[in-house]
């Protein structure tokens, strides 16, 4: 595919998959120690808000952000003000992008300070890596407190893209 706008479509639809299931998660479900990378759910949503936060942030400009003092992830409620609102404008400025050519640059700074300069796509697929990576993760935490995950394939994706058509 010579259009890489797919990528953002899978991100956002499969992490709003997942956030469907969330909304009826406990206090203690989100605070639980589920092991993994992040000990908790409320710990990994909170990394995922801001990775994606800075991964916006650098698209539009801006090499190193600091987070903002309000995103604190505390349950479903919170993810949803949050979190929502900025996969949405995600998707915007990704369609900016791909009109304008997927390989201009984007100039960033990593939290360890490596100055980074890479072609916007090259970004992209490490938004995606970076969120099919944890949401792995979340899947093992929910099969831990006894939920059932959903399937966010990219196979299913396209079928789900298909079948609207």
């Amino acid at each position: 595919m010579d259009n890489p706008g797919f990528l953002i479509e899978y991100h956002l639809w499969a992490h709003k998959k997942v956030f469907g299931q969330l909304a009826g998660l406990t206090a203690e479900d989100w605070n639980k120690n589920t092991g993994g990378s992040f000990a908790s759910l409320k710990a990994l949503y909170q990394h995922l808000l801001e990775a994606d936060y800075r991964w916006l942030q650098r698209w539009k400009g801006v090499p190193f952000a600091d987070i903002p003092p309000h995103f604190v992830v505390d349950g479903a409620e919170s993810l949803e003000r949050l979190w929502l609102p900025q996969l949405d404008e995600m998707l915007i400025v990704a369609a900016e992008f791909i009109a304008t050519g997927p390989a201009q640059l984007v100039h960033f700074v990593t939290g360890k300070g490596l100055k980074v300069t890479q072609p916007w796509w090259q970004t992209l697929y490490q938004v995606v890596n970076h969120g099919t990576y944890h949401r792995g993760q979340v899947t093992t935490a929910l099969r831990l407190l006894d939920k059932q995950p959903v399937g966010t394939d990219i196979f299913l994706f396209f079928l789900e893209k298909e079948k609207a058509q």
